[in-house]
């Protein structure tokens, strides 16, 4: 579920997460995972979340395109 970027940023900072880690997608704001890095990585859990889908078949899908844009 989509958040404005203060409730993100406050809930990240709650749960342990870093900042760099609220990331924007065309609906609202969400917290990436902690194991995806790159900037592509999180687009792509952003964009995947955006669409409605679920927490781990989206952190797959970001965690597959992180992995790919390190090489």
């Amino acid at each position: 579920m989509p958040e404005t970027k203060k409730h993100a940023k406050a809930r990240a900072k709650i749960l342990g997460f870093s900042q760099s880690s609220v990331i924007k997608s065309d609906s609202g704001y969400f917290i990436v995972p902690k194991g995806i890095t790159t900037s592509a990585g999180k687009k792509a859990y952003a964009d995947c979340r955006a669409k409605g889908k679920d927490k781990v078949t989206c952190a797959k899908t970001a965690h597959s395109v992180n992995k790919k844009a390190k090489k």
